[in-house]
C-alpha cells in the first residue's frame, strides 16, 4: 500500500485515501488516475503545461476560494502533500500581465530562497492554462483569527508567546531586507503543537488590476504610511503591535476609528504596563516615534528571554579531597558540584583549578572568632592542621602536571560539548573542520545547517533509539528530496534533536504512535 508524506512534516498516511481529484477549472470531483475532467474536459494536471520543474500536481480540496482566486490542497505524483494557491488574471492590458508575471515568478524565487521553521517553504511557481500557481508547504491548524472568534480574548502568557515566535521571523524577514506588509491575525496560522507559522505573503496581490486609491495591507492593521505606499520595518512592528492588541484586549481594529487604539490596560486591567507601553509605543503613528527594529520591540514585550531548550550539561569531576573546616563554617559547597551551563574555553577551566588547589588554612584569630564557633558547636575550636598542611608538601612540578591534566579533562569535554551541541558561536571554528571531513571528497560545495521541522509514526512502544533512527531517516528523505545528488549530510556529525531536545508525542492511533521533533544536521550543498 503506498504511503504519502506532507513535505513540511513529514508526517505519514495512507494514500488509498486520496481516490479522487479535483478539475481546476470547474472544481468538480474525478477519479485519482484521470488526466482529463470527464464533466469539463479541461487538464486535471498542473505544471505540465508550461513546466518549471519536475513536480506535477493534482488538486484533492477547496480550502478557501475568493474573487483572487483559491487555495487548494493537492498532491503530487509522488502523493506528497501541498497548499496550492491559485491566483487568476483579471488583466486586460497585456503589458500589465507581463508586468505583474514577471514580479510573479521574481517574488516566488525569493520566497523560495526563504528558510525558516516559521515559514512554509514555497517549492514551485508556474502557469497552466492562463492560471498561475504557487504551491508550499501545507500547514495544519488554524489561524489566529479563527481562535479569536471561538475563544474572544486571549490571555497575556498565551499572547506573548505567539509574539516572541512572530518576531522572530518577522526579523529574519527584516534582515533579508524583506517586509511583510500585511501582518494580521488570519496570516498567523497556529499548528496543533502550538508553534505558529506565517503566512500568506501577499503574492496574490500582484495579479490585481492597478486601481487608484489600492493600497498595501489590511486596513485596520495597516500604519499611515502604507496607504501612501510606503512599507518599511516600523510598518511591520505597527502592525504587528495592532495584531497583539486585538488578541490581548478582543477590540476589533477593523471596526473602529483608523489609526485609534486606546491603551490596552484601559481595556483589560489584567494586561500588564510594560506590555500595555510597549505597544502604546508601537502603535504611534510617525513611523520614527515607534522602535527602530523588531528586536527592540521584542526586548520591551518580552525583556526576559524566553528560556530555551539548555543542552547536555557538562560536569566537572568533584572534588576528591574533603571541604575545609573554614569552608564548612561558611556554608559554601564546593564550585566543582555545579554544573556548567554552556561552558566557554574559559569557563570550563575554572572549576577544576580550585578542585585542585584547596582552601588556605584559616588564620589562628579566624578559626577563634566567634561566628564560627556559632555555625558549628558541636565542633571543636581548633581546626584540624593536616589537611592545610598537605598541599604545601607537594612539588611545583606535581602542581604543574595536575594542572595540565585537569585542563586537557576539560578541553575534551568542551571539544564533545561544542561537537554535540554545535552552538551558534562556535559555528564559524567547526564548519571549517568539518567541511575536510567529508565522507565524499568528490562533492564540493558549503557546508549548511538545515532545520526541519518532522513527524513519524512509529509502533507503539519503539524505543528511544528506534524512534531516534526514524527522524535521522526521515531528515534524510527531507534532503534528498529538496535538494536531490547536489547535497549530502555530514554523516560524522549526524542531525540531532533541537528545540525542546525531546520528541513530543502528538497522536496515537491503531497501535501507532506519532511524533513530532526538530531536527538539526550539517548538509554540504552544491550550487545547482
Amino acid at each position: 500500500m503506498a504511503t504519502q508524506r506532507s513535505p513540511s512534516t513529514t508526517t505519514w498516511s495512507v494514500m488509498a485515501e486520496v481516490t479522487e481529484i479535483l478539475c481546476p477549472i470547474c472544481h468538480k470531483q474525478n477519479l485519482r488516475r484521470a488526466k482529463f475532467c470527464q464533466h469539463c474536459g479541461h487538464d486535471v494536471v498542473l505544471n505540465n503545461d508550461q513546466p518549471t520543474d519536475d513536480r506535477r500536481y493534482v488538486i484533492t480540496r477547496i480550502i478557501k476560494r475568493g474573487g483572487q482566486g483559491a487555495v487548494y490542497e493537492g498532491i503530487d505524483q509522488h502523493g506528497r502533500v501541498y497548499a496550492i494557491k491559485e491566483m487568476l488574471d483579471r488583466f486586460v492590458d497585456p503589458k500589465e500581465r507581463a508586468e505583474a508575471v514577471e514580479r510573479f515568478n521574481a517574488e516566488a524565487e525569493l520566497l523560495q530562497q526563504l528558510r525558516h521553521p516559521r515559514i512554509p517553504r514555497v517549492y514551485s511557481h508556474f502557469t497552466d492554462e492562463g492560471r498561475h500557481y504557487l504551491t508550499m508547504d501545507f500547514i495544519r491548524g488554524e489561524d489566529l483569527e479563527q481562535i479569536l472568534e471561538r475563544e474572544g480574548r486571549i490571555d497575556e502568557q498565551r499572547v506573548l508567546r505567539w509574539a516572541d515566535e512572530i518576531c522572530d521571523v518577522l526579523g529574519y524577514l527584516h534582515g533579508k531586507g524583506l517586509v511583510y506588509r500585511d501582518m494580521k491575525p488570519s496570516n498567523v496560522m497556529v499548528e496543533p503543537s502550538g508553534d505558529v507559522k506565517l503566512i500568506d505573503f501577499g503574492i496574490a496581490k500582484l495579479f490585481k488590476p492597478t486601481e487608484r486609491g489600492t493600497q498595501i495591507g489590511t486596513p485596520g492593521y495597516a500604519p499611515p504610511e502604507q496607504y501612501q505606499g510606503l512599507a518599511t520595518p516600523q510598518s511591520d512592528i505597527y502592525a504587528l503591535a495592532a495584531t497583539l492588541h486585538h488578541l490581548l484586549t478582543g477590540r476589533d481594529p477593523t471596526r473602529e476609528m483608523p489609526f485609534s487604539f486606546p491603551p490596552a490596560r484601559s481595556l483589560e486591567p489584567s494586561i500588564s504596563e510594560r506590555v500595555s507601553a510597549a505597544l502604546e509605543k508601537a502603535l504611534q503613528k510617525v513611523a520614527k516615534d515607534r522602535f527602530a527594529t523588531m528586536e527592540e520591540f521584542r526586548a520591551a514585550l518580552i525583556p526576559t528571554a524566553q528560556p530555551q531548550a539548555q543542552p547536555v550539561q557538562v560536569r566537572v569531576a568533584p572534588s576528591v579531597a574533603a571541604p575545609m573546616p573554614a569552608r564548612s563554617a561558611s556554608g559554601s559547597p564546593p564550585a566543582a558540584s555545579v554544573p556548567a551551563p554552556a561552558p566557554s574555553p574559559s569557563a570550563a577551566a575554572t572549576p577544576p583549578a580550585k578542585v585542585a588547589q584547596p582552601a588556605p588554612a584559616p588564620s589562628p584569630s579566624a578559626a577563634a572568632t566567634p561566628p564560627a564557633k556559632v555555625a558549628r558547636p558541636n565542633l571543636p575550636a581548633t581546626p584540624i592542621s593536616a589537611p592545610p598542611v598537605q598541599p604545601a608538601r607537594r612539588s611545583i612540578g606535581q602542581i604543574v602536571t595536575t594542572l595540565i591534566l585537569l585542563a586537557l579533562i576539560a578541553l575534551t569535554l568542551l571539544s564533545g560539548y561544542v561537537l554535540i551541541t554545535r552552538p551558534a558561536w562556535a559555528e564559524p571554528f567547526i564548519a571549517p573542520i568539518l567541511s575536510g571531513i567529508s565522507p565524499n571528497s568528490s562533492l564540493s560545495g558549503q557546508l549548511q545547517t538545515i532545520v526541519y521541522d518532522l513527524e513519524v509514526t512509529v509502533p507503539d512502544g519503539t524505543d528511544e533509539a528506534t524512534l531516534r533512527e526514524a527522524f535521522r531517516q526521515a531528515y534524510r528523505e527531507r534532503v534528498l528530496r529538496e535538494y536531490g545528488a547536489r547535497a549530502q549530510i555530514n554523516e560524522n556529525v549526524p542531525p540531532v534533536y533541537t528545540g525542546i531536545g525531546v520528541p513530543e508525542q502528538i497522536g496515537q492511533e491503531n497501535g501507532q504512535t506519532t511524533y513530532r521533533a526538530r531536527l538539526s544536521g550539517q548538509v554540504w550543498v552544491r550550487d545547482p
